[in-house]
């Protein structure tokens, strides 16, 4: 595997973002729906934490993410230009993991831009800087695995808004089946279940500031396995669909 491979996908990826006004409508409405909850919330209560930004965060990022990831595979494949692609010295694993680490530059933008809050947070009060690191490394976790999610989904088809709803979906049902309204109709057993699969369980010590080993594995694990399912779906479009490599792949 070969790291110049990734980065010149990355880089094209990147930059593809900011060749339209999407990415910019996407980054100016992000932002401003993010400062407006949380200047409103922290108003209210007086705290100098950014501990509501977060909490509102997961629900931003199930509309912004599969919006951003929508086009990164099912836009090459309805032009054709995945075949083209992976038929250079360019391994589908390479090409994927280009897209998404080009992917997560434009979110690292989005995320530095939420750090005016942070800034105006620091004039107005006095805020734990090793609590904010702790959430904003949160915060990256979290969006890789909500990446991957959208990767995953936009393998699947040729249509954009397909994919968008797709990603939207397992995003909303793994953010969902931690609410208490979906947990008290459950049996205990399959409520312990929901509330270790999902991912706001696992980002809500995040939010205080904690970072826990279990919950970074969490976020690891969702994001190598949903990158796994994207690479599995790039190679059936290369092998045979009868051949020994893809049913040892699909293993």
């Amino acid at each position: 595997m070969s790291t110049r491979n990734i980065g010149a996908v990355a880089g094209r990826e990147f930059r593809s973002f900011f060749d339209q006004a999407t990415a910019y409508i996407l980054l100016v409405v992000f932002l401003a729906t993010n400062f407006f909850f949380y200047f409103r919330t922290v108003f209210v209560t007086a705290e100098a934490t950014l501990r509501p930004m977060f909490e509102l965060l997961p629900w931003l990022l199930l509309f912004f993410v599969p919006a951003v990831c929508m086009r990164a595979l099912a836009e090459e494949r309805s032009r054709g230009t995945l075949e083209l692609v992976l038929a250079q010295p360019v391994s589908a694993l390479e090409f994927l993991l280009g897209k998404f680490f080009g992917i997560m530059g434009f979110m690292a933008v989005a995320l530095v831009g939420t750090t005016g809050a942070a800034i105006a947070l620091r004039f107005g009060g006095a805020p734990h800087f090793g609590v904010m690191f702790a959430q904003y490394l949160g915060a990256i976790l979290l969006t890789g695995a909500l990446v991957a999610i959208g990767l995953w989904a936009s393998s699947l088809t040729k249509n954009q808004i397909t994919a968008f709803i797709a990603a939207i979906t397992v995003i909303f049902v793994l953010m969902a089946i931690t609410l208490g309204v979906v947990l008290i109709g459950l049996p205990p057993v399959l409520a312990a279940a929901a509330t270790r699969l999902g991912l706001l369980t696992h980002f809500g010590a995040i939010t205080r500031g904690v970072l826990d080993l279990r919950d970074i594995i969490y976020f690891v694990s969702v994001t190598v396995a949903f990158l796994a399912l994207a690479y599995s779906m790039i190679e059936r479009d290369r092998l045979s669909l009868k051949g020994r490599a893809w049913r040892t792949l699909r293993i």
